[in-house]
């Protein structure tokens, strides 16, 4: 009689644990992200990136629904999932002509947010991460460092 309670309580827990790890799998898998990308000139790391004056993202390979950008913009996306390939078109504004074409992963884990520079992603840099518009602000008020292009324990990126 003790084996089979025995028994049951093992099979309860493995079970329980097994439950805990389907919601932790199902979160990662599911969570939905902010990225922020940007197209106006940078320093990260010491380089500057110029702004790019017309390219085309693609995100996912999904060519259909690739956005437009100019010199200057800023837009956000939400993405669900941790991987994604971003995918930079940088066109001829007047004739449409492709001049460069440049893809790069984006490995985000379970970050809410984060900023990537497209000039930096042309230029096929290490480091593409800037910091959140809302930390920006508040980044001189804690200290009179310039903000650092990259944050400590961010995503990783790969070509």
């Amino acid at each position: 009689m003790e084996n089979v309670n025995k028994r049951r309580l093992v099979i309860r827990i493995v079970l329980v644990v097994l439950l805990v790890l389907l919601c932790f799998g199902l979160y990662y898998i599911g969570k939905e992200h902010d990225v922020y990308v940007d197209n106006k000139t940078v320093t990260i790391d010491g380089r500057e990136y110029q702004e790019i004056e017309y390219l085309a993202l693609v995100v996912n390979g999904d060519e259909k629904d690739s956005v437009e950008y100019f010199a200057g913009d800023r837009d956000v996306l939400k993405l669900q999932g941790p991987n994604h390939t971003l995918k930079i078109i940088v066109m001829d504004e007047d004739t449409e002509e492709i001049i460069k074409t440049v893809e790069r992963k984006l490995s985000l884990g379970t970050i809410p947010a984060i900023m990537v520079s497209m000039p930096a992603i042309a230029e096929e840099a290490e480091n593409i991460e800037l910091p959140l518009p809302h930390l920006q602000q508040a980044a001189p008020a804690q200290d009179d460092e310039p903000a650092a292009g990259g944050m400590d324990a961010g995503p990783s990126f790969s070509e």
